[in-house]
């Protein structure tokens, strides 16, 4: 793979890609990986193999890596892979970029490069502008995968899968005509509902939550409209939010209701749960988006909607900026009280770059306390992950995964921090011979 550089700021520092595709063993390890973890860890992200044109961005663009950690009897070893997509075939016989950015002129990829989900038996690779690819544990692509013909057009990069249930929900969106889709695959991997809506405008759904009867998708009024000159979306906040409340039984459009809300915008939802006329629902939320600039504000909030009276109440957990909110899987849809977030916390000499932070947070959502890991100077993260102790039993009982990116280093590390107590230092540090980008999505599954 031939290297280049880009002065593009979404293509250096943490964000910078790499070209090689490896397979490390017997990495050195700091402290112990707990023995009772056995499984892989797989992260999904934008990595261009080729240089892209000047209007690349971040979260947008860039063709996925995924980023694999095995570990095994105390053991660990790495292995990355991208995933090799029809249109990354194409440019690799072609030796150069063929396809553009998402926000220039046709023609456009499916990138497959934002989550990397564990259900029914299959690994599948996700990316909300295409279809997703399967790929196996070692990472190998097997190709596009629609449910045997039964995905219409694109899926979401954020289905959550219930833990109770095994149903993999998603909700998909169309740009152009504000089309959705309500999708749900049971846990042989049988998608048995398929029910088409439409949204208030056209708008971004990257994230849903699902409660024990629903599944949420908030319409944000980052309003898209690719007839006009210009960026293709504009923040309109005298629309409003709309929240959409659907069963998860829908059969039609008709069975889902529509509440209205303040106006803000998400891109991740940690959780949410009900009980009665009442839905909360916790996220990193944003005053306001722009295509072009920051917002003015980035925080954790918890959205409280009743049913009966069709209101929202907005009340902000935490004002520090933080994002990639996770939770312990097993309490998906369900109250959960504790909630784990990348944080905004730069330390002397830092400069801070969108979309990584400096510390891993967690709150108790019941209590309101915090605990902070902080990383040292220079050192970045993205999302925390929670991987469950085999042996626990509390909620809590378990351990944050995640990759570090050293801006002095360009060897890696992977840390594997105490959920229980998160600002002590690492359990393990898993040390890698290169650097691992800045990314998206990850997700643990075990032997």
């Amino acid at each position: 793979m031939e290297p280049w550089q880009s002065d593009n700021r979404f293509l250096t520092r943490a964000f910078a890609p790499v070209f090689d595709e490896r397979d490390d063993t017997d990495l050195i390890i700091e402290g112990e990986i707990p023995t009772s973890l056995r499984g892989v860890f797989m992260r999904n992200g934008p990595n261009p193999q080729f240089k892209p044109d000047e209007h690349y961005g971040y979260p947008f663009d860039g063709t996925g890596m995924l980023h694999a950690i095995y570990i095994e009897d105390g053991r660990a070893q790495y292995r990355n892979r991208w995933v090799l997509t029809k249109e990354l075939a194409e440019e690799r016989a072609a030796g150069r970029r063929i396809y553009n950015s998402s926000f220039s002129a046709p023609p456009h990829a499916n990138l497959v490069n934002t989550n990397i989900v564990h259900h029914a038996g299959r690994y599948l690779a996700l990316y909300e502008g295409g279809t997703p690819y399967e790929v196996d544990r070692e990472l190998n692509t097997a190709g596009l995968f629609d449910y045997g013909g039964k995905l219409p057009g694109v899926m979401s990069a954020h289905p959550k899968v219930d833990p109770l249930s095994g149903e993999l929900l998603s909700v998909q969106y169309d740009l152009d005509t504000g089309d959705l889709l309500y999708l749900r695959v049971d846990k042989t991997g049988n998608p048995d509902r398929i029910v088409p809506f439409h949204s208030p405008w056209p708008a971004m759904v990257h994230d849903i939550a699902i409660t024990q009867s629903h599944v949420l998708a908030f319409i944000c009024p980052l309003v898209f409209d690719f007839s006009k000159k210009g960026p293709p979306a504009n923040w309109e906040p005298e629309r409003g939010a709309m929240v959409a409340l659907i069963p998860r039984d829908a059969r039609v459009a008709d069975d889902i209701k529509w509440i209205k809300a303040p106006a803000f915008f998400h891109w991740h939802i940690a959780n949410a749960w009900e009980e009665g006329s009442r839905i909360e629902a916790v996220m990193p939320w944003y005053d306001s988006f722009s295509l072009t600039g920051p917002s003015k504000r980035l925080e954790l909030h918890r959205l409280t909607i009743h049913t009966d009276t069709g209101t929202v109440e907005d009340q902000t957990i935490d004002d520090r900026v933080c994002e990639f909110g996770r939770i312990n899987d097993a309490y998906l849809g369900r109250r959960a009280r504790y909630c784990y977030v990348g944080l905004r916390s730069p330390l002397k000499g830092d400069t801070p770059q969108a979309g990584a932070f400096e510390a891993i947070a967690r709150y108790d959502l019941t209590t309101g306390q915090k605990s902070v890991h902080q990383f040292p100077a220079g050192m970045t993260v993205c999302e925390p992950v929670f991987v469950a102790d085999p042996q626990g039993r509390q909620e809590d009982d378990g351990f944050i995964f995640t990759f570090v990116h050293d801006a002095a280093s360009s060897a890696g590390s992977f840390v594997i921090l105490d959920a229980r107590d998160l600002a002590a230092a690492p359990l393990a540090v898993i040390r890698l011979p290169r650097r691992v980008p800045a990314g998206l999505h990850g997700s643990w599954t075990p032997m």
